[in-house]
């Protein structure tokens, strides 16, 4: 359609160089209508709390600058000269395209994965550093959102900027005056009442740490409580990200060893003080009515309950959901030695120098070592605490050891593990397989435990530490037996899935508008920027990252 001249613009910034685009100052122009309208509109949704206009808000925000790229001179949207000409664009849209890669629902999630892919793929994450400002005040506004959804995206943004841009040697300077502000705006965070925020903010914090040690130096020890704290929190990947965090600071802070050590020592037991339950007395109190009542309700507004910022949250303040989070239950001793167990992971993890056989391939020691003095004491007080049984969760406090056993063993070296902590493992996790009255989770987790030691070690060896046990040789050859044809079955579904069009190598997001994923629909019309005719090749979204034991989880791109 004809474009009314009416519409204002800057003859000077008529594209007049590209005559394929005559009417290119309605998005080059700042003063344009159009360009301002559509401005004016994505600064509002892409923060929206409904999930669908955001969806839709990213749609326009690619279609947007491709649009802009495509009717400009430059050869890319980050090039200087682009920059310098669309920086009031950068400080309203970055912050936010860069938090929409974040939130919660899996379709905007993916979609702005892809939107940053296509529109920066280069130069991200230098114009993340150039524009920290406006980002760090976007991201310290939203950790105190009305919707717990956007606090658990801002404070994963947050960590990403201490991960991207906290370690890189140009960038980081240029972070380091909000340093402060940002790890206040973590520790509101702290106080939330939805259990995601806490867990998102208590990594990030340990991230922060890690990176700019003096900057948060006058904050820990407050840290260090808030750590503490959660290490015992009624969720496990709270317990666990708790742990996680503490890791991170003993690399930047050695001095807490002692204080680790001795809160290892306290804490450990808490499993014995577990009050005698039986597993009819806690199947009773489930399905007791009563225990059920005036429960958490959800919004079908946010995807999730009415879940305050903290206790100081007030009574009818315009929350986002229908209901009140105030109702919770008292931790339990066991979570106290769950979390020790993530602890300890973390200990070997980040401070065990690898064996000597090993040390020529590894990374710089840390700051610190611990030796065998110290971490076989802890491994014999965990394992011998995790044979408790008067409880129904004690199967739950066995599956976390035998989940993290592994992670430790590769953390110590295959040397170290066999010589001094092989055998310490051998009777308590195949007692747990041959029990009648164990969970299926904990023996999943003891077969997987046994597979994982035996590849480590060697599967002749492992099994040679059976001590001529015929029992126990049989349950190791059924494990690995079984472990195997699991793999094959696995394979084989995976293989079909890709036969059958399954989201394997070229296929696209399942979440966002097809003809817009591929540029272009089925008539050759509707162009967003992203297909034949142009620059940018033809992508695909990519998945989340996989959460692994002691990484962030927090699906970062492979650059900014």
């Amino acid at each position: 359609p004809k474009i009314p001249s009416s519409l204002p613009h800057n003859n000077n910034n008529n594209n007049n160089s590209n005559p394929s685009f005559p009417f290119a100052h309605v998005l080059t122009d700042p003063l344009s209508i159009l360009r301002t309208t559509t401005v004016n509109v994505l600064k509002v949704t892409l923060a929206d709390n409904w999930s669908q206009v955001r969806m839709a808000a990213s749609v326009l925000c690619r279609t947007f600058w491709t649009c802009l790229f495509r009717v400009s001179s430059s050869s890319s949207l980050s090039s200087p000269e682009t920059t310098e000409l669309h920086k009031p664009i950068y400080r309203l849209l970055l912050p936010r395209m860069c938090l929409n890669r974040f939130y919660l629902a899996q379709g905007v999630k993916l979609y702005s994965h892809e939107t940053w892919k296509v529109c920066f793929p280069s130069q991200g994450l230098e114009l993340v550093a150039n524009h920290a400002g406006a980002i760090c005040r976007y991201y310290i506004q939203m950790c105190d959102a009305d919707n717990h959804v956007v606090r658990e995206a801002a404070c994963q943004a947050v960590a990403e900027l201490a991960t991207k841009i906290g370690t890189h040697p140009q960038h980081s300077p240029r972070l380091a005056p909000f340093v402060p502000m940002l790890l206040q705006a973590l520790l509101m965070c702290f106080h939330d009442e939805s259990w995601p925020v806490r867990d998102e903010a208590c990594l990030a914090c340990g991230i922060f740490c890690r990176a700019y040690p003096e900057e948060c130096r006058p904050e820990l020890k407050v840290l260090y409580e808030r750590w503490t704290e959660q290490l015992t929190d009624q969720i496990w990947s709270v317990r666990e990200d708790a742990a996680v965090a503490l890791g991170d600071a003993l690399m930047a802070y050695p001095e807490l060893l002692p204080d680790l050590l001795q809160l290892l020592e306290d804490q450990i037991p808490a499993a014995r003080d577990q009050p005698v339950q039986t597993m009819e007395d806690y199947k009773a109190k489930q399905n007791d009515i009563e225990s059920h009542t005036d429960s958490q309700l959800y919004s079908c507004g946010s995807l999730a309950p009415k879940l305050g910022k903290g206790s100081q949250r007030k009574v009818g303040a315009g929350r986002i959901g229908c209901s009140s989070c105030g109702i919770t239950r008292p931790k339990a001793p066991w979570e106290a030695t769950d979390g020790c167990i993530y602890l300890v992971r973390e200990l070997c993890i980040k401070s065990c120098a690898k064996d000597e056989e090993e040390q020529s391939q590894s990374p710089p020691p840390p700051p610190f070592q611990m030796t065998d003095d110290t971490l076989v004491p802890l491994l014999e007080q965990i394992i011998d605490v995790c044979r408790v049984r008067h409880f129904p969760q004690a199967d739950d406090l066995r599956t976390t050891l035998w989940r993290n056993i592994p992670l430790m063993a590769q953390a110590l070296g295959k040397q170290r593990f066999k010589r001094k902590y092989l055998q310490l493992v051998m009777e308590p996790l195949f007692s747990n397989l041959e029990s009648s009255t164990a969970s299926a989770l904990s023996k999943h987790a003891a077969g997987q435990c046994v597979e994982e030691l035996a590849l480590l070690v060697s599967p002749m060896i492992f099994k040679g530490r059976l001590m001529g046990n015929m029992d126990h040789e049989e349950i190791f050859d059924q494990v690995m037996q079984e472990r195997q044809q699991l793999k094959r079955r696995q394979q084989q579904q995976f293989g079909n899935n890709n036969k059958n069009g399954g989201s394997g190598d070229g296929g696209f997001s399942p979440f966002g508008p097809a003809d817009l994923l591929l540029g272009v629909n089925s008539n050759g019309a509707g162009s967003t920027g992203v297909g034949p005719s142009s620059p940018f090749p033809p992508t695909v979204a990519f998945p989340p990252t996989p959460q692994t034991p002691g990484s962030l989880g927090l699906g970062f791109s492979e650059s900014l």
